[in-house]
């Protein structure tokens, strides 16, 4: 069954904000659910009840689980929930067919509860200028996912309902990772020995051991963009990722279109991972950022360079403060394309017209990325 309005009984995996949510959103609900999971051990969790049911682990909920009328709901606003489901399926071997979760496709970012940009007016589905860009891609696989994202259902307020789907339909796309070229396949003649790559948006250096292995290049200057101090110092201090580039160079500040300073907001839940760059100075839990174009650099660039932009909301800006430093040395691009609506039309129209040779391809989950390759 592909709807879950048609099972008599529900069981959500999570206890948090998304499932309260859900919980006003799914007809019947009230009568419905009859049990709450977590992955976590009891002493670990935030939660020990929702809706008057106590939250309980998987194992406990076995029997209800496998009953043929019984839908798992998966109701965790996490961007990690690609490796949540994979721990739970792996440990369980629930049936997946009774499984439902929010398409994650409808917002691109939808865990993040007080997102700003939830609100943006989105370039609306019928325009001529997803038609445009839909042909720009090179690949099956980029078409496919560029579906996804224009055939889910808009998600365009913090108060706005999600679409729940099955998993069957999103379980090969239903991933959180970054694939800054990992499954790339470079041409031969891309295995020069030297490369440069900058990394905008560089936070702790968690990419940095992934490009430096995906890319062929094995001589690498490497610069971290971060305007986070404490992660910034966290990259200086790594004495392992030295070992994995040949330079390394840490840079506390952020790219953008020009040199300026943008105020950094950080959601209510305190979690990094929704930070946005916003307008009003006065903002709570706002940080005043240093930011910085690439172009204005003057950056010593050997052999090929790549450039990654993960930059929460400010990749369109950074690519136009990097216009210079593209066109001369024609860049292996990966740009992150989820944090703002329309972000999937604008770049990679934007990078078309700055360099029309480019091959364009994307690449979904969570983390739904731009790779503009040079011909």
């Amino acid at each position: 069954m592909n709807d879950i309005s048609a099972y008599s009984k529900v069981i959500f995996l999570g206890g948090g904000v998304m499932a309260q949510r859900l919980y006003r959103q799914i007809d019947g609900i009230e009568n419905k659910l009859i049990g709450v999971m977590d992955l976590y051990e009891p002493e670990d969790r935030k939660r020990t009840e929702f809706m008057g049911l106590t939250i309980q682990s998987p194992k406990e909920l076995e029997a209800e689980i496998m009953s043929d009328d019984t839908a798992v709901m998966v109701a965790i606003g996490s961007p990690y929930i690609g490796t949540i489901l994979n721990e739970y399926m792996q440990k369980y071997r629930h049936q997946k067919d009774h499984m439902f979760l929010v398409n994650p496709y409808s917002s691109l970012r939808f865990f993040c509860i007080d997102d700003g940009f939830a609100g943006e007016e989105r370039v609306p589905f019928t325009d001529e200028k997803y038609k445009i860009v839909e042909k720009l891609f090179t690949d099956n696989e980029s078409c496919s996912i560029f579906k996804q994202l224009v055939t889910a259902k808009p998600y365009e307020t913090v108060e706005d309902s999600y679409e729940i789907v099955p998993y069957s339909l999103l379980e090969e796309m239903f991933y959180y990772k970054e694939d800054y070229w990992d499954s790339f396949e470079f041409p031969d003649t891309a295995a020069a020995n030297e490369a440069t790559v900058l990394d905008c948006g560089a936070y702790i250096g968690d990419s940095i051991e992934q490009i430096c292995r995906s890319i062929p290049q094995k001589e690498v200057n490497y610069y971290a963009f971060e305007p986070l101090l404490e992660n910034a110092e966290s990259i200086k201090k790594n004495e392992s990722l030295k070992k994995i580039c040949s330079r390394l160079n840490v840079y506390q500040f952020g790219v953008g279109s020009e040199d300026t300073q943008m105020v950094f907001q950080m959601p209510v839940t305190g979690d990094k991972e929704g930070g946005r760059f916003v307008e009003d100075k006065n903002s709570a839990a706002a940080d005043c950022l240093e930011i910085r174009s690439l172009d204005g650099l003057n950056l010593d660039i050997k052999g090929q360079l790549y450039i990654k932009m993960d930059i929460e909301g400010a990749e369109l800006g950074a690519l136009k403060g990097a216009e210079r430093l593209i066109k001369s040395h024609k860049p292996y691009l990966a740009v992150c394309l989820y944090h703002r609506k329309n972000d999937l039309l604008e770049i990679p129209m934007y990078l078309h017209h700055l360099m029309p040779d480019y091959k364009f391809y994307l690449r979904g989950g969570y983390h739904t990325i731009l790779w503009a390759v040079p011909e």
